[in-house]
């Protein structure tokens, strides 16, 4: 079986290709994969996988019109309107012949899924956003299969035949490190309960502002600072290492990227970051309970839709990024998660939540295009 994948800009739409990709290699060595996207984050992420891709230098985000989104208009849209990126991906799908098209959504799969249409070559599409995304909804029509993350992303889906539309939970990549190996890669106390802190690839300011100011609780950095190990992506723009201005919190560790930071999921007590889909997933794997503040800039509110998932489920608690004492909440939550047994009660509430999805969608599609020629 030869698959094309489109999807990428962002983790939340390379991963949940990659999980599905690391199934399909387990039914099958003979499975081959190329990844059509753009020069951004799957560019260097795609390759480490051992995947060969097509990565064109084209781009597009939806702003609100004013004179600075004008002018990123002007740049952006003439590729598009002279079909420079639905040529290349024509080119690509001549010379690939793939047999189907499994899209995570996104702008840089528009492409592809347009020239598979145009070639008569069958599209999967994959979502795991509570709030189903435009290349989604734009094609939903003619794809052979929607693979949904939930019961609910399905039911937006229901005007549609039941044989179209699978439900088979969040695709997750398996952990590349056991939970003793995570906390030896990160330095961390192996006998500590640990605090990770998601603050984005290239930096989410506002969550990295919440711990800033939670570190210099001084009655917190008292009473815990020296019994619990903090692990804190704070993006790109930050070192890796121990601060030395923080000595009530000596295991406090910060690191800018780290492809091994959700395999320390299985080893934490507590999470606190965004809320995109994959990590929503991610979370639910670890089964890692979590305090979520989602990105409040998306017009359809998608993060606050993906976290009330386990919100509704009792695994979960939201922040919102405008209240004052977010800090002093997570404190709180600290103490009731982490040092008490309201953790274990969270916890519990992902029992409703699979998140073994890549091999649904695997099986699904190996039923459908593995032939007994080329297993």
């Amino acid at each position: 079986m030869r698959v094309m994948l489109t999807g990428g800009g962002t983790g939340g739409h390379i991963f949940p290709l990659l999980a599905v990709v690391e199934e399909l290699r387990a039914i099958s060595a003979s499975c081959e994969f190329h990844w059509f996207g753009s020069r951004r984050m799957e560019a260097e992420i795609v390759p480490q996988a051992g995947i060969q891709g097509t990565f064109v230098s084209f781009t597009f985000s939806y702003r609100k019109l004013s004179l600075n989104a004008l002018g990123y208009y002007l740049r952006t849209i003439p590729p598009w309107l002279l079909g420079s990126p639905v040529w290349a991906a024509l080119k690509t799908l001549s010379r690939i012949q793939p047999d189907v098209v499994l899209s995570s959504g996104g702008y840089v799969s528009v492409p592809m899924l347009l020239a598979a249409k145009l070639s008569g070559i069958p599209i999967a599409l994959l979502e795991i956003n509570s709030v189903p995304g435009r290349a989604t909804r734009g094609n939903a029509r003619t794809a052979w299969r929607i693979y949904c993350a939930t019961e609910s992303i399905a039911s937006q889906f229901g005007s549609y035949p039941a044989n179209k539309v699978l439900v088979t939970g969040y695709p997750v990549l398996k952990p590349m490190l056991t939970p003793s190996e995570a906390r030896a890669h990160f330095g961390l106390p192996a006998n500590l309960p640990i605090l990770v802190i998601q603050g984005g690839s290239s930096g989410a300011s506002p969550v990295n502002k919440v711990i800033d100011e939670m570190l210099q609780d001084v009655a917190l950095a008292n009473k815990r600072g020296g019994y619990l190990a903090i692990l804190h992506q704070r993006g790109n723009a930050s070192g890796d290492g121990t601060p030395s201005h923080l000595p009530h919190w000596p295991y406090y560790r910060t690191i800018s990227f780290d492809r091994h930071l959700t395999s320390v999921y299985y080893a934490a007590s507590l999470y606190f970051g965004r809320s995109g889909a994959a990590t929503v997933g991610e979370l639910a794997a670890a089964k890692l309970p979590a305090a979520l503040m989602p990105y409040t800039m998306h017009a359809d509110k998608q993060q606050y839709s993906n976290a009330n998932t386990l919100v509704s489920a009792g695994a979960a608690v939201l922040f919102d990024e405008s209240d004052a004492d977010v800090a002093g909440k997570l404190g709180a939550m600290i103490e009731e998660c982490v040092f008490g047994a309201r953790g274990e009660e969270m916890r519990a509430g992902y029992s409703g939540i699979p998140s073994d999805g890549a091999l649904s969608i695997a099986t699904d599609m190996a039923v459908q295009f593995f032939s007994e020629g080329n297993r």
